[in-house]
């Protein structure tokens, strides 16, 4: 018998090992049509699809920072389709570092992470610290 399907499972994976995962172990939770939306504004804005995509953001975002860290938030969930994170951010460049709050919307179906909208409290912030 299968587990039932649970969107906190595949968010905290994913949360927990975003800088490190392979695009084949994020194939497991991320489908291949899954878009990720940046906000436009920063180095990494614009859409992000399927595995591969959300491998090379996460790529972009390491890069885009000397240090980056996620503080773990509140997660909230319908238990099926969606679920909503807040988290904090940490993040230096040369020109100084930051630390802002960051809320992720997360749809689901298929067993798998079908789109996300992540909401940067400043963009502006942080695109004026590179």
């Amino acid at each position: 018998m299968s587990q039932p399907f649970d969107p906190l499972a595949v968010a905290s994976a994913v949360q927990q090992n975003f800088a490190t995962m392979t695009e084949a172990e994020l194939g497991d939770l991320i489908a291949d049509d899954c878009v990720v939306h940046e906000a436009p504004s920063l180095p990494f804005g614009g859409d992000w699809v399927g595995p591969s995509g959300f491998a090379a953001l996460m790529r972009a975002i390491m890069g885009t920072f000397l240090e980056f860290s996620v503080e773990p938030g509140s997660i909230f969930s319908d238990g099926k389709d969606m679920l909503a994170f807040q988290c904090t951010l940490h993040g230096r460049t040369a020109k100084g570092s930051f630390t802002m709050p960051l809320v992720e919307y997360w749809r689901f179906g298929d067993g798998k992470v079908k789109e996300i909208h992540a909401m940067w409290h400043d963009s502006k912030q942080v695109c004026d610290l590179l």
